[in-house]
């Protein structure tokens, strides 16, 4: 190993050419940004390497008064501290299909440099052509594989080869529910099975794409931190030391989270921090489609399977993931009532999880609204439910079981039953309307129809649908990949925020979110929307750097007329 690789990247990147936006943000230019993205190492342990080194010449440059170099490495230390969120959840789901394809026959002809094409039968029978495009989207925006023709072809990066192997060796879909059992002083063998994890030791890099080890520990990295987060065990600062959690499974644990650059002799590293902070919201999205991993071989070969994700183990999870959001949300509303002289009795969270945005709602308006908590899925509810006997939510809400979110009617007759008038209620929704099924752009549509006939305000966050020609280009600088992995696997659909053009593959993203809505009657009101960082730290040449996700303000077009705003 060279034990200066990280330092002479970094020090690479400080002299490319930075600016300011106009948020005050620094960020590279595309060349820059591409430097760092592709020669700078920033996974796991090698990230904190790079915080380390990234403290030590920050402060050098500052002392020499280099601006413009300080400024770009506050954006490498971003760069860094994102991908520990990020790239974990996307390993994770990477290892548990490259199983799947091996089962079925797939990875040989690719590491032999065959074409593989979804329409056509596998090497073990026929498989089913749209399970195959998704997964060659996700291992297309991954760097595993390349586009040729109407299918892929193995990438050429030399650590491809490594990474597409490791699907020869079958692992558990999931092993949070084993560490939890470790947690409550269990030994489960499935967790001693796993194969061994080390830091990565080589720092050289000329590609972003994840070497097999860094795959490995993301699969181990996910699980064992959600189990953590569900016994409320991962409010850990940095310098703390690890605490003895897993009984005769402690080593194993202190080597995963060592592995991931999150300890480092037993005390928990910046990344760690940074990690046990905000990474169980991410993972937790990702793994709770498990059941989907587990019945893939179904799948795979056309089979139905009666699946329907619970995130009940994964409540707390999404609660840390959209807390942020929904805070934005609330100070928008409370802006629009107080610019437009508006108000509202009804306040109505969908996708309710453990009603976080209703949460912060009774903060500032208390008994003065009446509250509606609605859920598809029974341990939302009653995760909901446990937070109303805490005290968190109003006594007075009240709850709707077997809530689609692709059924208004059941919100209406809702809220008619307890005497209350849709016109003019406000219903706020973290990352829920992509949950409707089988939809279309005609469906969607509809949906949003029948929420704006009913006179309800919508205001909700959605995920920004990308492609891949962009996830590519971001790397680890999102989680999307596997995002729009899941929900595809799943039968749901991700849109983009605004109309966007064909991406340089030639593909169509779905229709927007905005003229879903506009279609339906809404009127958008995007400066009381919120949009969260772009994907790039850096715009394109053509100024294209689309939010990762983006909170939507559709008011009905008959109080739009009532309020004189059009």
């Amino acid at each position: 190993m060279n034990p200066d690789a990280i330092e002479t990247a970094l020090r690479s990147v400080a002299s490319h050419p930075t600016s300011v936006s106009s948020a005050g943000y620094p960020f590279l230019e595309p060349s820059g940004y591409r430097f760092l993205r592709d020669r700078v190492p920033h996974l796991f342990s090698l990230g904190q390497r790079c915080l380390d080194t990234l403290d030590r010449l920050t402060a050098e440059l500052d002392g020499a008064g280099d601006a413009n170099g300080v400024r770009a490495l506050k954006v490498a230390r971003q760069v860094v501290l994102t991908a520990a969120i990020t790239a974990p959840a996307d390993l994770w789901l990477m290892r548990n299909l490259l199983c799947v394809l091996h089962r079925h026959g797939l990875v040989e002809p690719l590491l032999e440099g065959r074409a593989l094409y979804p329409d056509e039968p596998g090497p073990h029978g026929p498989l089913d052509a749209h399970q195959l495009r998704i997964a060659f989207d996700f291992l297309t925006a991954r760097g595993l594989v390349e586009p040729y023709d109407t299918g892929v072809r193995i990438a050429g990066h030399p650590r491809v080869p490594a990474v597409l192997a490791l699907g020869a060796v079958d692992v558990p879909v999931s092993a949070t529910a084993a560490w939890r059992e470790a947690l409550e002083g269990g030994d489960p063998a499935v967790l001693h099975g796993l194969p061994a994890v080390s830091p990565r030791e080589d720092a050289r890099q000329t590609h972003w794409v994840a070497t097999a080890g860094e795959v490995e520990i993301g699969h181990q990295l996910v699980p064992l931190v959600l189990a953590m987060r569900s016994r409320d065990a991962t409010q850990l600062a940095r310098g703390d030391r690890f605490p003895t959690l897993f009984g005769a499974l402690q080593p194993r644990a202190v080597s995963i989270l060592t592995a991931a650059g999150w300890l480092r002799d037993g005390v928990v590293t910046a990344l760690g921090a940074r990690g046990f902070r905000r990474g169980p919201g991410p993972f937790g999205i990702i793994e709770t489609y498990h059941p989907y991993l587990a019945a893939a071989d179904v799948l795979f070969a056309g089979g139905e399977a009666p699946i329907w994700v619970e995130r009940g183990e994964n409540v707390a999870a999404s609660q840390d993931a959209n807390r942020a959001t929904f805070m934005k949300a609330n100070d928008a509303l409370d802006r629009f009532c107080a610019d437009h002289g508006w108000s509202f009795d009804v306040f109505v969270e969908h996708a309710v999880g453990k009603g976080e945005a209703t949460r912060i709602r009774y903060s500032r308006d208390g008994d003065r609204l009446a509250y509606l908590g609605a859920d598809l899925e029974d341990a939302a509810i009653d995760a909901a439910i446990e937070e109303q006997r805490a005290g968190r939510l109003p006594a007075a809400m009240t709850f709707v079981r077997n809530a689609d979110i692709g059924r208004p009617d059941r919100i209406v007759d809702a809220l008619a039953a307890r005497g209350l008038d849709s016109h003019g209620a406000v219903m706020m929704v973290g990352n829920g309307f992509h949950e409707v099924r089988g939809q279309t752009d005609a469906s969607m549509i509809e949906v949003f129809r029948g929420y704006h006939d009913a006179g309800i305000v919508l205001v909700f966050t959605e995920e920004n649908a990308l492609s891949s020609d962009d996830i590519r280009e971001t790397a680890w600088n999102t989680y999307h990949a596997a995002f729009r992995y899941v929900h595809a696997l799943s039968g749901q659909g991700l849109r983009p925020a605004d109309r966007r053009p064909p991406t340089r593959s030639g593909h169509l993203l779905p229709t927007a979110w905005s003229e879903c809505g506009r279609a339906a009657g809404y009127v958008p009101l995007p400066d009381y929307g919120y949009r969260s960082r772009t994907i790039f730290p850096a715009p394109n040449a053509d100024g294209h750097n689309p939010s990762i996700s983006v909170t939507h303000f559709f008011l009905p077009s008959g109080l739009a007329a009532r309020l004189g705003i059009g």
